[in-house]
């Protein structure tokens, strides 16, 4: 399948565009680009990437270099809001897909992509992580390569969290990280392969603990507001076991519970409480979920409606959202209350937006206080 004269038009512009985006991204973060087992940035056949997610910005970096600018699957959450909207609309090379759920549509374009020449790149985690570690991957997109039947190139990017971790709102400084591609399953080879053995090397290829990569390079990360916005990420005291009682300012962390006072020192690791990781502090407060479906929660927040068909966020205005005895309560602009086990498909788009459907209605609750509990009581999977 050739390309169209709009797909040349398209790549002519992205790539005029890409110098500008690189030399923002060169004064923003300090990127390393380590190539493996004969990879070439500059090949022309078509292939299938897989990326961990660890920062916001990965996406972007992961491609910088690649001659051939690959279609990238994106959340069709991040169609409905500008700046986004028009960005990936009408600039990147894109796909829109709905996040933990089957889309036809995004697999034929995948298809139609590959088949005019264009590598695709793909997060299989679907979310850039909040903790550090590589998360869970959607077992779809290991039928996918099956299928494509081309080489699977991973490209796995270090140091990026820490760097800029997503519950964080405080900037770091001296942000850098380092993205390794590898030629993981040449497509020669994926013929004779089930879907299993596809998901265990791929897994494999992308784990990445970026804690555990701290230990060893050790790079600081200076800044006056290390700690504020921890309190979206964690949800138990693993001093005192307490639930939401965490807050933050500045570097420090405080427990209001059994008043432990500590923080994020400039390696990013965490002093004073059990743990100095988020990845291990996560696995420890997963234990706590029916504890925290039995508690209260309660955050201010801005509400929207999402039409994924026209890409259009309709405000409905400022409201209370409450959690208590398997029930979301909504007050304020919108007075309503949702059963928890009536949500379908919940997730968490960017650093605080909780995006869930009810009764055919996408609900899209900007969250002033404690993503991780809203989202936690509602699924487990990310």
């Amino acid at each position: 399948m050739k390309r169209t004269w709009k797909d040349k038009l398209k790549d002519f512009r992205l790539n005029v565009i890409r110098v500008f985006v690189g030399v923002w991204l060169f004064f923003d973060f300090k990127i390393k680009y380590i190539y493996h087992d004969g990879f070439k940035p500059n090949r022309k056949e078509p292939y299938v990437i897989l990326g961990n997610h660890t920062f916001m910005f990965d996406v972007i970096h992961s491609q910088l270099k690649l001659k051939n600018i690959p279609y990238t699957i994106a959340s069709r959450i991040l169609y409905t809001r500008q700046p986004t909207k028009y960005l990936l609309g009408n600039i990147a090379h894109t796909i829109p897909k709905s996040k933990g759920e089957a889309d036809i549509k995004a697999v034929k374009t995948i298809f139609k992509m590959i088949k005019k020449g264009y590598p695709v790149i793909i997060y299989p985690e679907g979310d850039t992580t909040f903790y550090g570690e590589t998360n869970y991957m959607e077992e779809s997109t290991y039928k996918l390569i099956k299928k494509l039947k081309v080489d699977l190139v991973t490209v796995k990017a270090q140091g990026g969290y820490l760097s800029s971790p997503r519950w964080a709102t405080g900037k770091r400084k001296n942000r850098r990280a380092e993205f390794h591609y590898h030629v993981t399953i040449k497509k020669e080879d994926l013929k004779d392969m089930t879907v299993e053995e596809i998901a265990e090397v791929t897994k494999k290829a992308l784990y990445n603990n970026d804690y555990d990569y701290q230990r060893k390079v050790m790079i600081k990360h200076k800044g006056k507001k290390l700690a504020e916005g921890f309190e979206n990420a964690t949800y138990i005291c693993p001093n005192c076991d307490s639930i939401n009682s965490i807050t933050t300012s500045g570097n420090t962390i405080t427990c209001n519970n059994c008043n432990t006072v500590g923080g994020i020192n400039e390696y990013g690791f965490i002093e004073g409480f059990k743990f100095d990781n988020l990845v291990d502090w996560d696995k420890y407060q997963r234990k706590f979920r029916s504890e925290l479906r039995k508690s209260k929660i309660e955050s201010t927040a801005v509400l929207y409606y999402s039409d994924f068909e026209t890409g259009v966020n309709t405000l409905v205005g400022n409201v209370t959202l409450k959690y208590s005895k398997g029930q979301f309560i909504f007050s304020g602009a919108l007075e309503e209350v949702i059963e928890a086990e009536d949500i379908q498909h919940p997730m968490l788009a960017l650093r605080r937006d909780l995006n869930f459907t009810y009764n055919k209605k996408n609900y899209f609750v900007k969250l002033d206080n404690y993503t991780a509990s809203f989202v936690r009581v509602l699924q487990e999977k990310y």
